[in-house]
C-alpha cells in the first residue's frame, strides 16, 4: 500500500497520489453513470457509489481511492432535510431549535448508514481483485465547517451568519462544536471498522477564520478528533485556506497535512509529518505546458521527504480538461527520486 508507505515514512521511487473530488463530473463515465439522477439517490446507492469511487482509480490509476460520499452524510443520516443543486447542500436546520439540535444526538451510523458500509466493502474487495497497493480512503468534515452548514443552511463565501453565531452565542457554539465532534469520530470510527485504511478530516471553511478564533472554534476539537482516531488509521488533516493556520495544523498530531496552494514553505513542518497537496486545481484549466511545469515544481520542492503524497489544493473542479488530468498524472508517474 505506497500510501499507507509513505506515511510511514518509508522510500518509494515514485510519489504517491491521488486528488480531492478525483471522482466526478470532469470524468465523462461518471456522467454517464449520473444521468439525470440527483445526487442524494446516487450517494445513496451502494452500486453505482461503488462504482464512481473506483473510476478514477480504473482511469489513473491513482495510489488512493476516497470512497464517493458527501461531506454532510451523518446530517442525511439523522434526517436532516437536505438537497443539492447546482450551486450546492441546501439544509434545514434552526440553530436556535431544540428540537433541531436534538437531532445532533441521535446519530448512530450503524444503523443509519449500512449503504456507507457496504460501499466500503465493495471497494475492498475491487481492490483485492485487482491485488492493488492502492488504499481506501475515507472521510469527514470538521466540526467547524459541519457547523457553518449547519448555520448557513448550505454553502456561503463569507460565513457571515456563522460568524455572527460564533460571536453572539459563544457557550452554544461551543456546545454544539462538541456534538459535532462526537459525531465526526463515530463516523470515522464506523468507516474504519468498515474497511477503510486511511481517513482525512476536511475543515474546508476553518481558513476563513483568523488565528486567534481558529484556536478556539476549530483546533482544539481537530486535535480532540485525531487522538480519538489516530490509534485505528493514519489521519490526514485538511484546512481550505489555511496558510495562516500552519503552526495550529501541526499541532492538531496529525500523521499528515494537506497543504493548499498558499503554502510555498514546509520548513516549520517536522519531518515525521507527512505532507500532502498541493497544486491549485484552476492551474488545470490552462495550457497542458504549464501543467507540467507547475507539476515538475511542486514534486521538486516536496519530493525530498519521503512522506510527501501528490494531491491538489482543493478538489478537482467540474471543468477540467482530461487532458490536462492525464498530463498531471504522467508527469507524477514519470518522476523519480532518490533519497539517501
Amino acid at each position: 500500500m505506497r500510501l499507507l508507505k509513505a506515511l510511514r515514512n518509508e522510500f518509494l521511487e515514485t510519489v504517491p497520489f491521488w486528488f480531492m473530488r478525483q471522482a466526478g463530473r470532469y470524468l465523462p463515465e461518471y456522467n454517464r453513470i449520473k444521468g439525470k439522477k440527483n445526487f442524494l439517490q446516487i450517494i445513496q446507492d451502494v452500486n453505482l457509489a461503488t462504482e464512481i469511487s473506483i473510476q478514477p482509480y480504473k482511469r489513473f490509476k491513482t495510489d488512493g481511492i476516497i470512497l464517493f460520499a458527501d461531506i454532510l452524510t451523518p446530517f442525511l443520516a439523522i434526517q436532516i432535510p437536505l438537497d443539492f443543486d447546482e450551486t450546492g447542500p441546501k439544509l434545514l436546520f434552526n440553530v436556535n431549535s431544540f428540537q433541531d439540535l436534538k437531532k445532533l444526538k441521535e446519530f448512530r451510523p450503524k444503523e443509519q448508514l449500512e449503504y456507507i458500509s457496504k460501499i466500503i466493502e465493495n471497494i475492498k474487495q475491487f481492490i483485492d481483485s485487482e491485488k492493488s497497493e492502492t488504499s481506501l480512503i475515507g472521510f469527514a468534515g470538521a466540526p467547524f465547517t459541519m457547523l457553518s452548514y449547519l448555520i448557513e443552511n448550505g454553502n456561503s463565501k463569507k460565513l457571515d451568519k456563522t460568524k455572527e453565531y460564533l460571536f453572539s452565542f459563544e457557550d452554544q457554539t461551543l456546545e454544539i462544536l462538541e456534538i459535532l465532534t462526537s459525531i465526526t469520530i463515530e463516523y470515522l470510527k464506523f468507516q474504519i471498522q468498515s474497511g477503510v485504511e486511511i481517513v482525512q478530516i476536511f475543515d474546508s471553511w476553518g481558513g476563513i477564520l483568523s488565528k486567534k478564533h481558529y484556536y478556539e472554534f476549530s483546533f482544539p476539537f481537530i486535535k480532540k478528533i485525531v487522538k480519538e482516531i489516530q490509534s485505528y488509521a493514519p489521519i490526514i488533516v485538511f484546512v481550505g485556506n489555511g496558510a495562516h493556520l500552519l503552526d495550529l495544523m501541526i499541532a492538531t498530531g496529525a500523521d499528515c497535512l494537506s497543504l493548499d496552494w498558499r503554502v510555498d514553505s514546509i520548513d516549520l513542518i517536522p519531518e515525521k509529518i507527512g505532507i500532502q497537496g498541493n497544486l491549485d486545481p484552476l492551474v488545470l484549466l490552462g495550457k497542458t505546458e504549464r501543467v507540467k511545469k507547475e507539476v515538475l515544481e511542486i514534486l521538486k520542492t516536496f519530493s525530498s521527504r519521503k512522506n510527501f503524497i501528490f494531491n491538489l489544493g482543493h478538489g478537482i473542479v467540474p471543468n477540467t480538461p482530461l487532458h490536462n488530468m492525464e498530463e498531471m498524472v504522467e508527469t507524477i508517474k514519470n518522476f523519480k527520486r532518490n533519497i539517501d
